[in-house]
């Protein structure tokens, strides 16, 4: 038996045909650690960033319907309008800034009580209060534009138009 003093260098013979083989160096191993890092941080800030807005207050109001009755057919007619609040902000008023390309000298207040996240409200104006609303024609379309503010000081305009029809029609 042979035996083998400790701290001997032992030889080890190669193979001609062997290549030899080296690992990557220490600066490049800590170089790739850190850009694996730093990517994965910047994804991580990304989804959060992203959970974070997806939870904040939103803004939306919508018309839920519109209608223009003019009694008669042609003259004065009276607008009733029902706003529906799909977001997550209380919405304060609704006023109409236009009637059929005509604004008054001063936005008139449609709603005045606040309309909670899911739920609807409705206004009625007449010929008294929207001067243009004193000549509708039934059967014709006019535009309405419609302002609303919400609890948290944020504003949304809303365009649509309501076609006339004839009371009891």
């Amino acid at each position: 038996m042979k035996s083998i003093a400790l701290g001997a260098p032992l030889s080890v013979h190669r193979n001609a045909n062997s290549t030899r083989r080296k690992a990557i160096s220490p600066i490049i191993a800590t170089i790739i650690l850190i850009v694996i890092t730093v990517v994965a941080g910047a994804f991580l800030y990304t989804y959060a960033t992203g959970m974070m807005h997806s939870g904040a207050a939103s803004q939306v109001a919508n018309v839920q319907s519109a209608a223009l009755v003019v009694p008669g057919g042609t003259g004065a007619g009276t607008l009733t309008v029902t706003i529906s609040n799909g977001g997550t902000v209380t919405i304060q008023s609704v006023t109409v800034t236009n009637f059929a390309g005509t604004a008054p000298s001063t936005p008139v207040p449609l709603i005045t009580s606040p309309i909670a996240p899911g739920q609807s409200g409705s206004g009625t104006l007449t010929s008294s209060q929207i001067s243009a609303l004193k000549n509708v024609v039934a059967g014709q379309s006019y535009e309405l534009q419609l302002q609303v503010q919400y609890a948290n000081g944020q504003t949304q305009v809303i365009t649509t138009s309501v076609t006339a029809s004839e009371y009891g029609s």
